[in-house]
């Protein structure tokens, strides 16, 4: 699959439903009537949110040659990890968001086990592209591997799909390229986070309690921010550090074997 033309899929649309609904095909199971629903996932996490903006954005993103600068590293990448061959959507990102702009570089990112969109903008610095590319990418490798079902997936499992993500940045590109909550807290406060809030909530199914997994992640409410990512990163960096095992080697091992460094 790789790169899909979403510029001409913009210029063929006339609206934000009509582009939703050529999404739908690549949605398993979904119907036309579910455009609305895509449409709103999309823009949840972090897509354009105004039609002029979108067709303009998509047009200065192909031609400073973002798609190709995309296209380059998806091939190293499935090369590299001999990962699965998915369509990746470029889209325009919402640059009126101040946490886009001021904490993730004037990008996003959302996976599936079959699918990666990527909202960039020309103000998305070119050398964060491939950062945001290789956390999304190992997202869909890791998701193709495992057992489990995604329904299945408890605090654990997600908390170490983030941290396995972003340590392949942090692998391939160095800390400085790394995702800022990588670096929030000290060892000390992790080991303590881990102990007061992360550890008792880690075989909780996400579907049981979807709402408790998001604040618990995302540090919301009375939670340390980005606690179950930061958490999760700190984790796999532990785990790494005290044993040779490879990146690609690592796409694929059970959530439950990091768990022994935190003991």
């Amino acid at each position: 699959m790789g790169l899909i033309n979403t510029q001409y899929l913009i210029h063929q649309s006339s609206s934000f439903q009509e582009l939703a609904a050529r999404f739908v095909p690549y949605f398993k199971g979904a119907v036309e009537k579910e455009w609305s629903s895509i449409l709103s996932h999309l823009q949840h996490h972090g897509m354009v949110r105004t039609w002029n903006a979108c067709q303009q954005m998509i047009d200065e993103l192909k031609e400073k040659e973002y798609f190709q600068l995309v296209m380059n590293e998806y091939n190293k990448l499935q090369k590299e990890w001999e990962g699965p061959d998915v369509p990746i959507f470029i889209l325009p990102v919402n640059e009126g968001s101040k946490e886009i702009r001021e904490q993730f570089f004037y990008q996003s990112g959302m996976a599936f086990n079959d699918k990666i969109f990527l909202f960039l903008s020309a103000d998305t610095p070119k050398e964060r592209v491939g950062t945001l590319l290789t956390h999304e990418y190992h997202h869909v490798c890791r998701l193709h591997v495992l057992t489990k079902e995604e329904k299945n997936f408890t605090f654990l499992d997600t908390i170490m799909m983030e941290g396995l993500a972003e340590y392949a940045v942090y692998h391939r590109y160095g800390e400085s390229y790394t995702a800022k909550w990588t670096t929030l807290y000290h060892d000390a406060q992790l080991e303590q986070m881990y102990k007061k809030w992360v550890s008792s909530h880690l075989q909780k199914k996400v579907q049981d309690d979807e709402r408790l997994i998001q604040n618990l992640l995302y540090g919301k409410g009375n939670y340390p921010k980005m606690l179950g990512y930061a958490t999760g990163f700190y984790m796999v960096k532990r785990y790494f550090d005290e044993h040779q095992a490879s990146e690609k080697s690592m796409i694929a091992e059970p959530a439950e074997s990091f768990l022994q460094v935190m003991k």
